[in-house]
């Protein structure tokens, strides 16, 4: 897997930033690779952050949850906010965002029809 260019996540204090849409579905891809790392127990944890730095959303949610007051973050910065929250942290804001894309494919599908 390419390492994607880098980037920040700008403006975590916006609630915005922590909603879903429809762009946020081409992240499941991302969303089933970040979930086989953290089932493997030989995962390192900057592949985990990386993943999570690829979910904007996901990162924005994370930054939420550790009350972090950041207007822009870096990929190493994330490293730090995944060990505050912890991994039950992190999966917390994870199936909540499960939950939240599923829930916004099944408006947009009924929108559809």
């Amino acid at each position: 897997m390419a390492a994607p260019p880098p980037r920040r996540i700008a403006n975590m204090s916006r609630r915005e930033e922590c909603e879903v849409g429809p762009k946020n579905l081409s992240d499941l891809t991302l969303i089933h690779d970040l979930l086989s790392a953290l089932n493997d127990p030989y995962a390192p944890n900057n592949l985990i952050a990386d993943l999570v730095f690829r979910i904007p959303v996901l990162s924005a949610r994370c930054l939420r949850r550790a009350n972090h007051a950041l207007r822009s973050i870096k990929r190493e910065d994330l490293s730090q906010v995944l060990t505050k929250i912890g991994n039950r942290g992190l999966e917390a804001e994870l199936l909540q965002l499960l939950e939240d894309l599923t829930t916004l494919k099944a408006d947009l599908d009924a929108e559809a029809k």
